[in-house]
């Protein structure tokens, strides 16, 4: 009887555990938004510099997923619009940002 019981906590130990691992790991891939003006586009290195409306320097990794609004010919559209304001969202792999998603304004 005692060995069940024990058997018992051990498997709801386990199904808690594997219930609240996805869950922490959704949470860390969770979607953060940067504003600020577009200071440059590296079509080499694929990555976008903004300065935020924070006054802070921030780089974004882009992908062919990343989807641009805004801009014409999507993120190599972007080169032209160097000073324009951007809203960058942005999930963190590693130190890196990746942008998932760039929307433009023009320049004022």
């Amino acid at each position: 009887m005692l060995t069940a019981r024990r058997m018992l906590i051990a498997l709801a130990a386990v199904a808690l555990f594997a219930g609240v691992v996805p869950a922490l790991a959704q949470d860390a891939a969770q979607a953060t938004t940067a504003q600020g003006q577009l200071v440059r586009v590296d079509t080499k290195a694929n990555t976008i510099d903004i300065k935020t409306t924070a006054g802070a320097d921030m780089q974004f990794h882009y992908t062919a997923e990343t989807k641009v609004t805004g801009a014409s010919e999507g993120v190599s559209g972007l080169a032209t619009m160097t000073g324009a304001d951007v809203t960058v969202q942005y999930t963190k792999q590693g130190q890196e940002n990746i942008a998932t998603a760039i929307s433009v304004s023009p320049k004022k």
